[in-house]
């Protein structure tokens, strides 16, 4: 059980993170709400897009406690290679179009159709319900909250903060988030290694599978993994934080020094995830709870929690308001007549809109990783290939119908294919296909 100098301190960081959300000046203009007004340093970018990128840190821990080190590639080595090919490949064009954001960028070149079908895929891609859904798992481990009204609750939290200050409330809140993430896994892993010992106590007490790649996972498998990490192409808050960035060099450091921030927060929590494999027979609610209940005295169970809900609630705000800005600024812009002095409230409508999709979502879904699964899947296909035309100005014709064609293929494969070859092969099959037919230059 958690003491009660832990739910303080767990308050105390809740109190922290809404306060600092809700202090911050609402901006007056759009690019200021949206954008930061395009000021974001290097510090600021690589807390904001680090603490972003690690939502799921309880599908991580499950993964590696089955998986051991192999979860590296799965969750890590190929977002990397993704990041670098982003920072080089597509933030300059990014910076140079000046396109604001993605279905913006689509509309703009193929047509308000186009952008319409392409702003509700963002609008499944950029959803907060995976990280809702793991949020929810931590307050029903503290609480014993249900599901569904623990989704509400974390809706709700994130909702009353980024409202009001926009994206500068989601800088201010990351950057708190940043640092307990990283402090709160640091310590505990140092805590787990004076207490149990080194390599040498978890080779002793783990299969070799654990420590081997490719481990009990297929290579087909792995590399399916490689093809959602494309995800990364089209990802909103990466477009965003990107356009928000003061250059493209700025960018592009950003991007390389989170890299490394990556590759260090992945090897610990794959580490704690593995030292809860050996201590922990059988898990109840999560390797790493349940490692806070066996293993962890207290305080230091309050900071390893309060370091886990970091990790969830950056990424919660960070979406919840992506996804606001899709329905306000892009999908009802496209339909609707609007002026600019109106993008502000409506963006607000979208976050609560959002907020209320992602919650039925969220208890809708068995886990996160379905979410992620299926969302990538959809979006890779549909998306990637006519954002990079855009961008490297390569025109299509009917490019609504090569949005749409690998959607539909990707559903059908979902409903009637073979499920042993994953649904985006033949959904980038069908987009790569669609590009060659209807290519033509500027």
């Amino acid at each position: 059980m958690i003491s009660y100098l832990d739910h303080a301190l767990i308050g105390l960081y809740l109190t922290c993170v809404i306060f600092a959300g809700i202090l911050v000046k609402s901006p007056r203009s759009s690019s200021g709400y949206i954008f930061a007004g395009r000021k974001l340093t290097v510090p600021a970018f690589v807390m904001t897009l680090v603490s972003t990128w690690y939502g799921g840190i309880l599908e991580v821990g499950r993964f590696a406690h089955i998986n051991g080190i192999s979860t590296i590639l799965i969750f890590g080595l190929f977002y990397y290679i993704a990041a670098l090919v982003y920072a080089y490949a597509m933030v300059p064009r990014i910076k140079s179009s000046q396109f604001e954001t993605i279905p913006q960028a689509i509309s703009s070149i193929f047509g308000k159709k186009s952008g319409v079908v392409v702003a509700l895929l963002i609008l499944f891609i950029s959803s907060p319900a995976p990280y809702i859904k793991i949020l929810s798992v931590f307050l029903d481990f503290l609480y014993g909250i249900t599901p569904l009204y623990g989704a509400l609750l974390c809706a709700a939290v994130s909702i009353l903060y980024t409202l009001r200050g926009g994206f500068q409330a989601v800088i201010k809140t990351d950057i708190i988030q940043f640092v307990m993430m990283f402090a709160g896994f640091f310590f505990i892993l140092l805590f787990l290694y004076s207490e149990y010992g080194g390599y040498s106590f978890l080779s002793s007490s783990l299969s070799s599978e654990m420590f081997s790649i490719p481990g009990g996972m297929s290579w087909s498998y792995i590399i399916v993994w490689g093809f959602i990490a494309m995800l990364t192409f089209i990802d909103p808050n990466f477009y965003q934080r990107t356009f928000a960035g003061m250059s493209t060099g700025d960018v592009q450091r950003g991007i390389c020094i989170s890299v490394v921030f990556w590759l260090v927060f992945d090897l610990m929590s794959i580490s704690v995830a593995l030292y809860a494999a050996a201590i922990i027979p059988e898990v109840i609610h999560s390797p790493y709870l349940d490692l806070v209940s066996v293993a962890l005295p207290p305080i230091a169970q309050g900071l390893f929690i309060i370091s886990m809900m970091s990790v969830v609630m950056s990424t919660i705000d960070s979406f919840l308001f992506i996804s606001g800005c899709t329905i306000g600024k892009d999908l009802l812009p496209l339909v609707i007549r609007t002026e600019d002095k109106q993008i502000i409230p409506q963006i607000k409508i979208g976050i609560i809109v959002s907020g209320a999709i992602s919650v039925v979502l969220a208890t809708f879904f068995e886990n996160a990783l379905d979410i992620w699964y299926v969302s990538g899947s959809f979006s890779v296909s549909c998306i990637m290939i006519p954002l990079l035309c855009v961008l490297y100005r390569v025109r299509l014709r009917f490019p609504l119908i090569c949005i749409v064609i690998p959607g539909i293929v990707t559903l059908l494969w979902f409903w009637f294919g073979n499920l042993n070859v994953d649904p985006m092969y033949p959904g980038l099959a069908s987009s790569l296909t669609c590009f060659i037919i209807f290519r033509r230059s500027y």
